[in-house]
C-alpha cells in the first residue's frame, strides 16, 4: 500500500511525500531498536512533537529516514526517532522490487553506510600515474581504451548515445572494454589514489548513462553491453566503485544508492542465468567469480545464499575441468596459463582478505607458475600455440614472481632465481618441452635450442586445429613457429588462424581436423623422456578424423638436430599433408625437390635445413604463409609442405639448425628392431646417428 508521511529536510522545511511499500512484516526489510529513554516523536499540527519515551529498548518497523530521524510505524501510528537514539536492524533480504521503493532506498542507504568496506578485487590494477592520467582524460571527454583505436570521444556523458556514438572497428576488444566500463575502473583508482571526488562524480554520471541505455531485460539484444565475459568484469568495476563511493563524502544520494544496488542485483540475476552461462570456458570462471563477489559483498540480497551455492558449485566444476591436478590450464594456450593464474591468484587473495570462502579445487591454482616455467622460451617469449601472443615476457608475467625462483630464472634469462631442474618435461597431456640447456651452456642463454609440441582437446576455448604442432627455437631466433592468434577481431585473418593449414602438423588434404565434441580428449602428449644423449617427446591424436590416428615422435640430439617422425594409420587410403611454417626473415637458400631437401637462412648466417628421409609416395614443395607474432601483424613467411598417400603413411623429417656454415650432406634411415636409425653426414665430414622409436 501507499502511506503518506512527513519528511523532514535539513533545511527545516517540511513537505508531504509518498512512500511506496507495505509496512507489514511480510515485506518489511528493516527494524529499528531504540535505546532506553529514547524520545519518540510524531507530527502534530505540522510540527515534530515529542510524545513519549520508554525506559527500556523498543523495536519498530522502519519505513524510511528523514534527515536526522528514522521513520517507523507502531500500530497505525507513524513515529520518528533520532538516528543517534536507535540502531537500524536488517531483518529481511532485499529484493529487486524492494530496491525500487524510495523508503527502502533511504533505509538501505543508511544501513550500507554502517557496513565495513571490503577489500576490492581489481581486474585491472593500473599504476597510480596511469590511472590519474586516464581519469583526467575521461573527465575531459577523451576516454582511453586499452585496445585500438585506444580512444573514445565522449563530449557529454549525459547525452552520449551508447548505441550509435561508439565507432565501428575490426577489433572485438574495443567495444568489449568500453562496455565492461574500463573507464569506471580508471576513475575509481584515480579517486582511491588522490581522494579527489571529481573522479567519483564523473563515475556516477557514467553509471547513470550506461544503465539507462542498457536495461537488463534487453541483454539478449546487446552483444557487447552484455557479453558473457564483459558482464563479469563490469561487475568487479561496479563493486569497486560502490565501495569507494560508499566511503566518500558524496554518499548522500539515496536514489543513486538504489540505482547501484539494483544494477548489481540485476547483474547477479543475469550471471546466475543458465542460458547466459559459459560452460567449460574461462569466461564461465569469470562469471562465477563475479557472482561470488556479489553474493559475498551483499549477503543482504534475497538471492545471495543461492547465488553463492550456485557459483561455488559451478566454479568448482570449471576449475576441475580447466586446470589439471598438476596445475596446467587446459585452454590450449600458454598465454592463458599466465593470464588465468594472475586472475585467479588475485581472486584467492581477495577472498582471503575478506574472509570469503572458495571451493577446495582453487588450490590447483597455486602451482601454475611452476608449469609456466617450462613454457618460456630462451628469448623470454611464449610459444604462440592457440591464442597466445608472442610478446616478450618479463618478471611482470605473474604477480609476486619472487615466490617462484625457477620461473624468475626463465624470464630473466638466468640473471635471477634458481635454475629449473628439467630439460625435458611432459606438461600434463597438453604440451611437451625439450630444451638444450639452462646453464653452463656452449652458447649464450638465449641461444639454446627449445622444442615444444602441443596437443589436447578439452573444449572449444581458444582451441585451434593445431594438435601435435611444434615450435622450434634456437640460435637466438624462431625457426618453426605457429601462425599466432592475430588478435580478437572479426577480420578474415583471425578466422584463418584456427584452421589446420595454419599449423605445423599433418592433416588430410583439403580437410580440417575433426573438432566435434565427440573428439574431445582424443589428443594428448603421451610421454617425454631424457635418455641422456637425446630428448624424446611422443604425442598422439585422433583428431585427424575418419578413424585414423596420428602419432608424432620428436627426437632431439642436443646438438641442434631434430627428427620429426609422423605416422598416420587409417582404415582407408588418403592423401596427407605435412606443414612446417617457418619464421619471418628466413629466405630460401637451396632447394632440391628430387631429394626433398631444402635450406633456409637469415642475414646473420643462421640456417634451418629440412630433409624428408622416407621418399616412398612422397613429394615436397616450398610455399608461403603468414604469421602474427604480435597482435594485428600479418607478415609473410616461408612454408615447407610435404605430401604422402596411403593407409599407413610415415614421414621421417630431419631438421638441423646451424650458424657455422655447416649443412647435412647426406642422410639415410634403416629399421633396427623397434627403432629407426637415422645416420647423417655433415658437410665437414662429421657423421652422426639418431635413434628414433617407431
Amino acid at each position: 500500500m501507499k502511506r503518506m508521511v512527513l519528511i523532514l529536510f535539513l533545511s527545516g522545511i517540511w513537505s508531504f511525500v509518498t512512500l511506496e511499500g507495505s509496512v507489514h512484516a511480510s515485506t518489511n526489510h528493516f527494524h529499528i531498536r531504540s535505546i532506553p529513554n529514547a524520545t519518540v516523536y510524531e507530527v502534530k499540527n505540522h510540527k515534530l512533537t515529542a510524545v513519549t519515551s520508554y525506559p527500556t529498548t523498543k523495536r519498530y518497523k522502519a519505513i524510511s529516514t528523514s534527515g536526522w530521524y528514522y521513520v517507523a510505524v507502531t500500530g497505525d501510528r507513524t513515529i520518528y526517532i533520532k538516528k543517534s537514539q536507535a540502531k537500524l536492524l536488517f531483518v529481511e533480504p532485499l529484493s529487486e522490487t524492494s530496491l525500487k521503493s524510495s523508503g527502502m532506498q533511504r533505509l538501505t542507504h543508511e544501513y550500507m553506510k554502517q557496513k565495513a568496506p571490503h577489500v576490492p578485487y581489481e581486474y585491472e590494477r593500473l599504476p597510480s600515474s596511469k590511472a590519474i592520467q586516464y581519469a583526467d582524460r575521461a573527465i575531459r571527454g577523451d576516454w582511453y581504451i586499452p585496445s585500438a583505436p585506444n580512444q573514445l570521444i565522449v563530449k557529454n556523458i549525459d547525452t552520449f548515445n551508447w548505441h550509435t556514438d561508439i565507432p565501428s572497428t575490426p577489433s572485438n576488444s574495443y567495444p568489449f572494454q568500453i562496455h565492461y566500463l574500463t573507464v569506471l575502473n580508471q576513475l575509481t583508482q584515480a579517486y582511491d589514489d588522490t581522494g579527489d571526488t571529481a573522479y567519483l562524480k564523473y563515475g556516477m554520471r557514467v553509471v547513470k548513462s550506461w544503465t539507462k541505455a542498457h536495461p537488463m531485460n534487453t541483454y539478449k539484444q546487446n552483444r557487447w553491453a552484455y557479453n558473457d565475459h564483459g558482464t563479469a568484469i563490469r561487475t568487479f568495476h561496479l563493486l569497486n566503485f560502490w565501495e569507494s563511493y560508499k566511503s566518500s563524502s558524496l554518499y548522500k544520494d539515496t536514489a543513486f544508492t538504489g540505482l547501484m544496488l539494483r544494477t548489481i542485483h540485476d547483474h547477479g540475476t543475469l550471471l546466475a542465468t543458465s542460458g547466459f552461462y559459459k560452460t567449460y570456458h574461462n569466461h564461465g570462471i569469470f562469471q562465477d567469480m563475479a557472482l561470488t563477489a556479489i553474493a559475498q559483498t551483499f549477503p543482504q540480497f534475497d538471492r545471495s545464499t543461492w547465488w553463492q551455492t550456485l557459483a561455488t558449485r559451478r566454479l568448482d566444476k570449471q576449475i576441475r575441468h580447466s586446470i589439471t591436478s598438476d596445475a596446467v590450464h587446459l585452454e590450449h594456450s600458454p598465454g592463458y596459463q599466465a593470464y588465468m593464474y594472475s586472475v585467479l591468484d588475485r581472486f584467492v587473495i581477495w577472498a582471503d582478505s575478506n574472509r570469503f570462502s572458495l571451493p577446495a579445487s582453487m588450490e590447483r591454482v597455486e602451482q601454475m607458475p611452476k608449469q609456466l616455467t617450462y613454457m618460456v622460451k630462451p628469448n623470454g617469449t611464449l610459444p604462440i600455440f592457440g591464442d597466445t601472443s608472442g610478446s616478450k615476457r618479463s618478471t611482470s608475467i605473474i604477480p609476486h614472481i619472487g615466490d617462484f625462483p625457477e620461473l624468475t630464472y626463465a624470464v630473466t634469462q638466468g640473471k635471477s632465481g634458481t635454475r629449473p631442474p628439467f630439460t625435458a618435461k611432459r606438461i600434463s597431456n597438453q604440451f611437451s618441452f625439450m630444451r638444450e640447456y639452462w646453464s653452463s651452456p656452449p652458447r649464450a642463454f638465449n641461444q639454446a635450442t627449445q622444442v615444444m609440441m602441443t596437443a589436447g582437446f578439452h573444449s572449444n576455448a581458444h582451441k585451434h586445429a593445431d594438435d601435435l604442432s611444434i615450435d622450434v627455437y634456437g640460435l637466438g631466433r624462431d625457426f618453426i613457429i605457429e601462425t599466432g592468434r592475430y588478435g580478437y577481431t572479426n577480420r578474415p585473418e583471425r578466422r584463418s588462424v584456427f584452421g589446420v593449414e595454419a599449423h605445423n602438423t599433418v592433416h588430410r588434404e583439403g580437410e580440417n581436423l575433426d573438432l566435434s565434441a565427440a573428439m574431445r580428449k582424443k589428443s594428448r602428449i603421451l610421454q617425454v623422456r631424457n635418455t641422456g644423449s637425446t630428448l624424446i617427446s611422443v604425442g598422439e591424436s585422433q583428431l585427424i578424423g575418419k578413424d585414423a590416428t596420428h602419432r608424432r615422435t620428436l627426437v632431439y640430439d642436443r646438438e641442434q638436430t631434430l627428427v620429426v617422425y609422423d605416422r598416420i594409420t587409417s582404415p582407408a587410403s588418403a592423401k596427407y599433408v605435412q606443414r612446417f611454417h617457418l619464421a619471418e626473415g628466413l629466405k630460401l637458400l637451396r632447394s632440391s625437390m628430387a631429394t626433398q631437401n631444402v635450406l633456409y637462412g637469415d642475414t646473420s648466417g643462421r640456417t634451418i635445413q629440412l630433409m624428408q628421409l622416407n621418399l616412398k609416395n612422397a613429394s615436397m614443395r616450398n610455399s608461403t604463409s603468414f604469421v602474427a607474432v604480435e597482435d594485428y601483424e600479418w607478415k609473410p613467411r616461408p612454408q615447407v609442405i610435404s605430401y604422402n598417400t596411403g593407409k599407413d603413411v610415415r614421414y621421417l623429417t630431419l631438421i638441423r639448425l646451424d650458424q657455422s656454415n655447416t649443412t647435412i650432406r647426406s642422410a639415410s634411415v634403416k629399421g633396427s628392431g623397434s627403432n629407426y636409425i637415422v645416420t647423417y653426414t655433415l658437410s665437414n665430414n662429421e657423421k652422426r646417428q639418431i635413434e628414433v622409436p617407431m
